[in-house]
């Protein structure tokens, strides 16, 4: 790079983490030193936290909570969106044996639904491993069982989370547990249920933010702000290949998906946020670096999306741990915000998420097939009438979630190694990482990068943001 020019910084996609670090080189006041561009292979910013909008109705890609115990991030959130940022009393349940159970549990829901006997057997069952503790534990169900007993598990842990990854939960590594059920245990469940107790864990909070618009609301914002400081956000673009001269890359490959064109883009810094596997696989990484990278695999999103006559349940989300049925997990978006309905109607937007994996039966249906699926089951679950739905729609996001398998922490390892060498690219984002990132992680994780880049070294660890402290330490120990 030539004295008194500006550093070139290819943003690789307008998620929460490329937008964030995008945000961040204009908020520390350095486009004067950096030119930053962002290529998005979507045709709106937001990633897998973008709003769809259809026929003046919106729906979350998944449902958002905007909560986080990072004190940056949460005051980013109510600076940013001010007076937009609404404060939401959150109402959620678990479908199960026909049955809806409260989440945070009720005691009197929970005994009600379950039985004396059940709950009796429950609590057998968590003393017994109590006593019965397994050692090592390396699988989800390992985990799960230690902190809520194996009856516990089997109802409201076991057919979701396989639903969800597709993978036996005997195969599923703990690490995924400890970030999504970190600081929680039966006691606490059981505290909470009992006296509403505050136990100080994200899983069971009672309130959250959350935009009026929804959460591409915060995003398209932010591409908004970018784009009057001359950041260049180009959408329907996406990477074919980089060009590469020892351990460096000297241009980006970029397509324009609308023409079908091809141009070569000169950088002087990489902030990716594509999946990690394609990241490294166009590094030309050596033939043992392949068959690593082979071995890491993520989890397609299917969001089923409904306009629905009135609103039939008081939910913003329920969980369906039933495998009788496909649907994973089903939103009620007018409940989040009543500005995602269109103005002046009484009906309400719902959506129903289902996990595939690329090429299954699931993800090869056609829209129309799939939502009479849904229809069918949202039917059979007893929430909607078929005739109530008056137009749905389908929106599919490929690599939504880093599946972590038994051994997937060796490829990992072995693809981090093999990057290292590159210092000019900074992997980020929940992809990029290949890391199950909630958005509030995503977002820091830019904020981190562009503080790394722009001071020239490491000064905030990226990979390390969303880990359990007590699980690591658990694990240190036993190791």
């Amino acid at each position: 790079m030539n004295i008194g020019k500006k550093k070139k910084v290819v943003i690789i996609g307008a998620g929460p983490a490329g937008l964030a670090a995008a945000y961040e080189f204009l908020r520390q006041d350095q486009l004067s030193k950096f030119k930053i561009e962002i290529y998005e292979m979507d045709s709106q910013v937001g990633g897998l936290a973008k709003t769809l909008y259809y026929k003046g109705y919106r729906f979350d890609l998944g449902g958002h909570r905007f909560y986080t115990k990072f004190p940056e991030i949460n005051n980013f959130y109510k600076n940013f969106l001010k007076r937009d940022m609404l404060v939401r009393k959150r109402l959620s349940r678990i479908y199960y044996d026909k049955k809806f159970y409260n989440y945070p549990l009720l005691a009197s829901n929970a005994l009600k639904n379950l039985g004396i006997k059940k709950s009796i057997k429950i609590i057998l069952s968590w003393i017994k491993r109590q006593f019965n503790k397994y050692k090592d534990e390396f699988t989800f169900d390992q985990w799960v069982a230690n902190r809520f007993g194996d009856e516990l598990f089997k109802i409201f842990f076991k057919s979701y989370t396989e639903k969800v990854w597709g993978i036996k939960t005997s195969k599923l590594s703990a690490d995924w547990a400890a970030q999504r059920i970190q600081n929680f245990t039966l006691s606490k469940a059981i505290l909470n249920a009992l006296f509403q107790f505050n136990t100080g864990s994200k899983t069971i909070i009672k309130k959250f933010y959350y935009p009026k618009y929804g959460p591409g609301m915060l995003y398209e914002r932010i591409k908004s702000l970018l784009e009057k400081n001359n950041v260049k956000i180009f959408l329907n673009h996406e990477i074919t290949g980089f060009n590469l001269s020892a351990n460096n890359v000297g241009s980006i490959n970029i397509q324009d998906n609308l023409k079908k064109k091809i141009k070569k883009v000169k950088t002087d810094v990489i902030v990716s946020t594509m999946p990690f596997d394609k990241l490294v696989s166009y590094l030309n990484p050596p033939k043992n670096v392949k068959v690593q990278i082979s071995k890491l695999k993520f989890r397609n999103f299917i969001a089923v999306n409904l306009i629905v006559k009135s609103n039939p349940f008081p939910d913003q989300w329920i969980y369906i741990h039933d495998p009788n049925v496909k649907v994973g997990r089903i939103q009620n978006f007018k409940n989040w915000s009543p500005f995602m309905i269109k103005e002046g109607k009484k009906n309400t937007a719902i959506g129903m998420e289902y996990f595939s994996s690329e090429g299954d039966d699931l993800w090869q249906m056609a829209d129309e097939e799939i939502i009479n699926l849904a229809k069918q089951e949202i039917e059979e679950i007893g929430l909607i009438q078929k005739n109530d739905i008056e137009d749905a729609f389908v929106c599919r996001a490929r690599n939504a979630y880093p599946i972590y398998d038994f051994n997937y922490q060796i490829p990992l390892k072995a693809a981090k190694n093999f990057i290292s060498k590159f210092s000019q690219i900074y992997p980020c984002g929940r992809g990029g990482l290949f890391r199950y990132n909630n958005q509030d992680h995503s977002i820091l994780a830019g904020f981190y990068t562009a503080r790394n880049i722009i001071a020239g070294k490491i000064v905030n660890d990226v990979w390390g943001l969303n880990e359990s402290d007590n699980y690591l330490e658990e694990k240190t120990k036993k190791s």
